[in-house]
């Protein structure tokens, strides 16, 4: 059975810039019935977040800063209320690297709440022990949309179909041979872009959109009726040679990487295991592929960085 979800931002402790992927990876796991976000919205630190809310359906919590822990105290007393109030919930999500949030863990385990804690790697073990599964932000993958600039209004009510299912794939839950199925791949969508409907793009449902890209992706279904459907992106056979560069700049979920041809920007999920528990820092050798060569001739920095995969840290 699906769980559904309370979900708790301490604003205070977590940029909005992870809200997109942090929502996309709590979706894999069942359904958001409640989102809040809490933080003192007369502080300038919050002004990323109020430009968040304007384009995510959250509600928004105002805690002055009375004291040090005043909004992790406003999330616990929630959270307590909501257990006794809603019995529907059945799973909660603190995303906070803030160990004052184990207490509230354990009690809602106790009265057999599943918790899922999500926050940086900093956080403290007592925090992440003290949830049934937590979930480090470094680890999710930060899928980042580009600003389109068009004067057509038309053009830019229709949201962008590649990017729509970019979303999809970096953000649904897979298995080990990289399939998606198809409810997943359509709530990673409506998690983002509640407004999507493949009509808008002349296709009566998901499957004959997805169809339509069969030189991309593969499907397969079961033997079941109705089937069930699942999608993955086709293997493409690399045979590029590896190129030497530099780590000019990393962010723990993505980086950028600068040889003679230009910048080549990667995440982590770009880097081999073999390198992916080193300390990354600026300045250290790698090899890499490109999937996408720079091009200084463009008008953005999205579309003047190459993009790199496989990078591997040199020794």
């Amino acid at each position: 059975m699906s769980k559904k979800f309370a979900v708790f931002f301490d604003g205070d402790n977590i940029s909005s810039k992870y809200y997109d992927s942090i929502i996309a990876e709590i979706a894999k796991y069942g359904e958001i019935i409640i989102k809040r976000v809490y933080g003192d919205w007369t502080t300038p630190n919050m002004t990323s977040w109020k430009e968040q809310v304007f384009k995510s359906p959250i509600k928004v919590v105002q805690q002055f800063r009375f004291g040090e822990n005043a909004t992790d105290n406003s999330i616990i007393m929630d959270a307590m209320e909501l257990l006794i109030q809603n019995k529907d919930i059945d799973s909660y999500c603190i995303v906070s690297s803030d160990a004052d949030y184990y207490n509230l863990a354990l009690r809602l385990r106790e009265y057999g709440r599943f918790v899922l804690g999500i926050g940086k790697e900093v956080s403290k073990p007592i925090w992440k022990n003290a949830c049934d599964q937590f979930i480090l932000i470094e680890n999710i993958i930060i899928f980042k949309i580009e600003e389109k600039n068009t004067t057509d209004k038309e053009e830019d009510d229709m949201l962008d179909l590649n990017t729509i299912l970019d979303f999809a794939f970096s953000n649904s839950k897979i298995d080990n041979d990289d399939w998606i199925s198809f409810s997943n791949f359509g709530a990673a969508i409506r998690t983002r872009y509640p407004s999507f409907d493949p009509r808008t793009y002349n296709h009566n449902n998901l499957l004959s959109l997805l169809k339509a890209f069969v030189d991309e992706n593969d499907i397969k279904k079961d033997e079941l009726i109705p089937p069930n459907y699942w999608v993955r992106k086709k293997q493409q056979k690399d045979t590029s040679e590896k190129q030497e560069g530099t780590i000019k700049r990393y962010l723990g979920v993505y980086g950028f990487i600068e040889n003679s041809k230009g910048d080549f920007f990667f995440t982590l999920v770009n880097i081999e295991k073999s390198s992916r528990g080193k300390k990354i820092r600026k300045g250290d050798r790698v090899l890499f592929k490109s999937i996408k060569e720079p091009d200084n001739t463009k008008e953005t920095v999205s579309e003047k960085n190459g993009k790199a995969i496989d990078v591997e840290i040199i020794e």
